[in-house]
């Protein structure tokens, strides 16, 4: 009986294991979005959404290439990130998409 609860144990380990690891996600700007929706996400998270705006400014990681979607991915990223990763943390009134490939790029390393 221990040998077989045993093995149940470590096939489940084997099955659940990998599907935790792939899981993981990050938040950008849907690419349909209009511009001035991305800007009002962007102004709202770097006042009312406690985020570090920083990267995204002249001279910050981020701020190459210098558009509105590129730089809400980021901003919209950090909240999704620092609000549990959930998917009402990303709709952003449907601005928002999850991905499952990291958009890092260059210098600018997403969270």
């Amino acid at each position: 009986m221990f040998s077989q609860l045993t093995l149940i144990f470590l096939l489940s380990l084997v099955v659940i294991h990998p599907l935790h690891v792939s899981a993981k996600t990050w938040c950008v700007a849907n690419p349909s979005a209009a511009a001035t929706q991305l800007q009002a996400n962007i102004d709202w998270l770097c006042s009312v959404g406690n985020i570090d705006c920083v990267i995204i400014n002249p001279g910050g990681p981020c701020f190459d290439p210098n558009t509105v979607i590129s730089h809400a991915s980021v901003v919209m990223n950090d909240y999704y990130k620092t609000h549990g990763s959930t998917e009402e943390a990303c709709s952003f009134s449907g601005t928002g998409q999850i991905v499952s490939v990291d958009p890092s790029y260059g210098g600018c390393a997403y969270t």
